[in-house]
């Protein structure tokens, strides 16, 4: 009975001291959170700007849900005076500290790291400069270089060159000149 009394002793004890030491170190001032952290919220109009954190480009003028992703928007935080393109990315000093990200002079020299990226390697359809002919010979000159380029009716598309077809060209012109010279 002594050693359960013993036990129960030691630890409500540790108990108490613990809420003690907690109390001391996370609850001994009455100051609410709210206090130390302020946000300024982006007032266009003195409206607020809500933005979905997911997706920055969207921007409404009230609370509600982001159409991409259904998420709750957010009021726009900062101080953004200056217009920058929305395509570009800009972090404040704190934020570029905690991301790692620094700056370098634009010069040449040797590589340091080297990256390794995985994906899919295709070619750029507007330097391709081959087709398959109807007939035997080459295509000198494509004039539709891409897929999806619009074409229009009677446009050149491409200049063929065919040996056969030019001596078949001639024999044409020569039976034509043929046929004048000696009519049947």
């Amino acid at each position: 009975m002594k050693s359960n009394r013993k036990t129960i002793i030691i630890v409500v004890s540790t108990l108490a001291i613990g809420f003690l030491l907690g109390w001391l170190i996370f609850g001994g001032t009455s100051r609410q959170a709210t206090d130390e952290h302020r946000h300024e919220l982006e007032e266009v109009a003195g409206e607020v700007i809500w933005t979905c954190s997911m997706h920055p480009q969207i921007r409404q003028n009230e609370p509600g849900d982001c159409p991409i992703c259904g998420m709750d928007l957010i009021p726009l935080e900062g101080d953004h005076d200056d217009e920058i393109d929305p395509m570009a990315v800009s972090m404040s000093p704190t934020a570029m500290q905690l991301a790692s990200i620094s700056t370098a002079i634009v010069g040449t020299m040797d590589p340091v790291k080297s990256v390794r990226l995985n994906g899919k390697v295709q070619e750029d359809e507007r330097l391709v400069f081959s087709q398959t002919s109807h007939v035997p010979g080459r295509i000198e000159n494509l004039a539709v270089n891409f897929t999806g380029e619009q074409v229009k009716k009677g446009q050149v598309i491409a200049t063929v060159y065919s040996p056969e077809l030019v001596t078949a060209q001639n024999e044409l012109f020569e039976a034509q000149k043929f046929k004048e010279t000696q009519p049947a």
